[in-house]
């Protein structure tokens, strides 16, 4: 006999994870191994769903559904195998040692498959007859071998019978050892059977004897298998049916010329049911021994029955309820929820489970929707009398779903909600730089510490960038993933400024780096050039490309290609003078830029010259005189400029003079100013009422000296805050040529005043008349350009000047002479 006769087209179907999908198998087909992550796992009315023999069946379901017929019966493990004519019966097989019943000696009846032992007396499996007959199995998965928590491996096959012996002759038939029962496993959030669930053992085989010989024995009984139910929320058993009842023991039939022997009944399996909340309403649970098998027609004594099974009950705890995250941090979170006590706790019903539990304590699981969750225990409990636990470990900056069971010896209660939260991302930490360009930086930073944690990969940062220290100017802001940065299109040789800190998921910043900063490399200087070259010295020149003024440049002579450095100059202009060479010397020179760190570019291509250049001895023309900026400086300083001498002669340099009388030199001899520059000299620190002057010499690229030019126009210097109070007006100079310049006038106020210059002919008529007003006292300076009022130039000759200064107090009226000469 075979459970799993059915249709030809029934299907076999395959654990594996469903998906959430719900698993609906038609009618016979064939369920094997273990189901995960189902939806709704339902046994449709008038459907027989068979278990595939040898294996647990186990379901993990949202929901069950069984109103049909869920069939393990004969799924368990096989039985012996009959004797032949004169030899023993084989042992039938089962899950543990000594579980399954034993072959009998030849025409003796075999022994039931053990398993459950109802009365506790030790005996399982039924005895095959006579005596001496195949011993029944023995009992197992009774209360001290169940797991904690309470789980699939609770749910026992069940064991065959054993085969019974041999007869006499070859027509005869002894009978093999029925199968054990199947073992089912279901956990579900939620479960209504109105259908049945069987899980027995099958009869063992008649022994039929016809020869008139030996008689042949009957095989025993298989046990009844396991059947374990699990809701974490109701479990309704509606006009239902569950049995784990245990096979006959096979009858013996004979030729009516001696006693056959039956063989023994196989045990009854074991049924455990637990839940949190049950609705039984005219359901039938059994766990009936199988009956030992009988003579049907000799006087025998019938078989030993197998014992009865047992079935156990018990209470899950509810959800944990309030569960809530209270405090988020980098790498832990602290959590809290309603405790629970006594009863709450669910536990021991009736039956055949331990009666106390041994394990209560809430447990935190990662959120899922996963069917079973056990796989996403974080690792973190809390003691049954807690409601309040901190998990450690976390990572910054992550999403995390954490939900809370009660767990006990049952194992998981229904989960609570979920909660979710973003732990907050860890602080960037050791910046540092990786490398430097002319137009890019690439650097680095830490995504946390050791003691913080990491934050994870998909972390984005926040970069400022400034050119400023502390960012006091506007900075740049960038995002970036990662732990580097490379920001590119920066200035060369210029430093800059950085500094990161993390945006976490949830929107919320680190604190920012330290400052860190590196100045970009410089770009390579181009275009060397020669501008002058003497006898004695060179001018060298190159283009500075992008660099920003304030860039070093490092130039440097060679007289062996550079296998050693003659001479070098460090400058922030363009150019470079060298002085001191050897007259028909051949000199190598090049250039490379420094940046703020001291780091250089790659030098420029060599360049070569002969110092000395004898084209021409002919002496310079002689330039043309240096003018001051104005004829007049109240502040001692001002610029003398000059033009280059007519002529061909290559000019290297001018030496200028300056002196307090024509063509002295008492303020300034022979300052150099080269030719390659602007043709100007700043002078400063002229003393005030002295008048001075400037000439000017050119020196050519051979060095020949030529004459000095003419002395430019004076400078009168007159610092009015410097000199003691003006008595009486006068002007500078005097008399004056007013085609040429104009004439100072100095005067002192004692206060603030209203200031009237008149200008007279010495015979009283009114020239010109200027006023303004002056908001301190001290020395003033007026100038008169030696027009009269229509702006044409006076007459030579002498001139009354009359100031008039109104005070707020009154006035004063001061007289003296100018004299215009031209």
């Amino acid at each position: 006999m075979s459970a799993l006769c059915g249709p030809a087209n029934a299907a076999e179907i395959n654990g594996g994870d469903w998906h959430g999908a719900d698993l609906n198998p038609a009618n016979y087909d064939i369920l094997r191994g273990t189901f995960t992550n189902v939806g709704n796992f339902n046994v449709a009315a008038s459907t027989t769903v068979l278990v595939a023999s040898g294996e647990r069946l186990a379901v993990y379901a949202a929901t069950v559904t069984i109103a049909g017929h869920l069939n393990a019966s004969g799924s368990g493990l096989p039985g012996g195998a009959a004797g032949g004519p004169g030899l023993p019966g084989s042992d039938g097989f089962s899950p543990v040692v000594n579980g399954a019943g034993k072959g009998a000696l030849a025409t003796y009846g075999g022994g039931g498959g053990g398993h459950a032992d109802a009365d506790l007396d030790g005996i399982s499996g039924g005895q095959g007859r006579p005596a001496g007959g195949g011993l029944g199995g023995t009992v197992y998965g009774f209360n001290p071998s169940l797991g904690i928590p309470f789980s699939v491996a609770d749910a026992y096959l069940g064991s065959g019978g054993g085969g019974g012996g041999g007869g006499g002759a070859a027509e005869d038939q002894s009978g093999g050892g029925g199968a054990g029962g199947g073992a089912i496993y279901i956990e579900a959030g939620y479960a209504i059977i109105s259908g049945t669930v069987s899980a027995n053992g099958l009869p063992g085989g008649v022994g039929i004897t016809t020869s008139g010989g030996a008689l042949a024995g009957a095989g025993g009984g298989g046990s009844g298998g396991g059947i374990i139910i699990k809701s974490a929320g109701a479990l309704k058993l509606l006009n239902g049916s569950l049995s784990a009842s245990g096979g006959t023991g096979g009858s013996a039939i004979d030729d009516g010329a001696g006693i056959p022997n039956p063989g023994g009944g196989g045990a009854a399996g074991r049924i455990r049911l637990m839940y949190n909340s049950a609705d039984f309403s005219g359901v039938r649970i059994s766990t009936t021994g199988g009956t030992g098998g009988i003579s049907q027609f000799g006087a025998g004594t019938p078989a030993m029955p197998g014992s009865y099974g047992t079935a156990g009950f018990g209470l899950f705890p509810s959800s944990p309820a309030a569960f809530t995250v209270t405090d988020i941090f980098k790498t832990s979170a602290a959590y809290a929820w309603t405790g629970k006590a006594g009863a709450a706790w669910g536990g021991y019903i009736s039956g055949y489970l331990p009666a106390a539990q041994t394990v209560k304590e809430f447990r935190l699981y990662s959120s899922t929707t996963a069917i079973p969750f056990t796989a996403y225990y974080t690792g973190f409990s809390a003691a049954d009398t807690e409601n309040t636990k901190t998990e450690t470990g976390l990572q910054p900056n992550s999403a995390i779903g954490r939900m809370l069971s009660a767990y006990t010896d049952y194992g998981d209660s229904a989960p609570s909600a979920s909660v979710s939260f973003i732990t907050r991302a860890a602080d960037p930490q050791g910046a540092g730089f990786l490398s430097a360009a002319a137009g890019s930086v690439t650097f680095y930073w830490s995504s946390g510490t050791v003691a913080d944690g990491f934050n994870p990969a998909y972390t984005s940062y926040e970069i400022t960038r400034s050119s400023v220290p502390a960012f006091a100017a506007a900075a740049h802001t960038a995002f970036t993933t990662g732990i580097s940065s490379a920001p590119a299109g920066l200035m060369p040789n210029t430093t800059y400024y950085f500094r990161a800190r993390a945006l976490g998921l949830n929107a919320a910043y680190t604190d920012y780096t330290q400052e860190f900063s590196t100045p970009t490399l410089a770009m390579d200087p181009v275009s060397p050039a020669f501008t002058g070259v003497f006898i004695s010295s060179v001018l060298f020149s190159w283009s500075g490309a992008q660099n920003p003024p304030g860039t070093l440049f490092l130039a440097q002579v060679s007289q062996d290609g550079f296998l050693s450095v003659k001479t070098s100059s460090e400058t922030l202009s363009y150019s470079a003078a060298f002085e001191g060479l050897d007259p028909g010397s051949i000199y190598a020179l090049r250039v490379c830029a420094v940046n703020h760190a001291r780091r250089q570019t790659a030098f420029t291509a060599i360049i070569s010259t002969t110092a000395g250049q004898f084209t021409t001895l002919e002496a310079p023309a002689r330039p043309e005189p240096p003018q001051p900026a104005s004829a007049y400086t109240y502040d001692g300083t001002t610029v003398f400029t000059w033009a280059p001498p007519a002529g061909t002669v290559p000019i290297y340099k001018y030496l200028l003079d300056i002196g307090t009388t024509p063509g002295g030199n008492d303020f300034l001899a022979g300052q150099q100013v080269l030719a390659s520059g602007p043709l100007s000299y700043a002078a400063a620190a002229l003393v005030s009422g002295k008048t001075y002057y400037a000439r000017v010499r050119a020196s050519s690229s051979a060095g020949v000296l030529g004459e000095f030019s003419l002395p430019g126009s004076g400078v009168a210097a007159w610092a009015p805050q410097a000199q003691p109070a003006v008595a009486k007006p006068y002007n500078w100079p005097n008399p004056f040529n007013p085609r040429q310049a104009s004439t100072s006038i100095g005067f002192s106020l004692a206060a603030p005043a209203r200031v009237t210059l008149t200008i007279y002919t010495l015979q009283g008529r009114r020239v010109r008349e200027l006023s303004g007003s002056e908001g301190s006292a001290g020395n003033k300076v007026w100038t008169w350009d030696g027009r009269n009022g229509e702006g044409r130039v006076v007459e030579p000759g002498g001139y009354l000047a009359v100031i008039k200064k109104d005070y707020a107090a009154g006035s004063d009226t001061q007289r003296f002479k100018i004299a215009v000469l031209y």
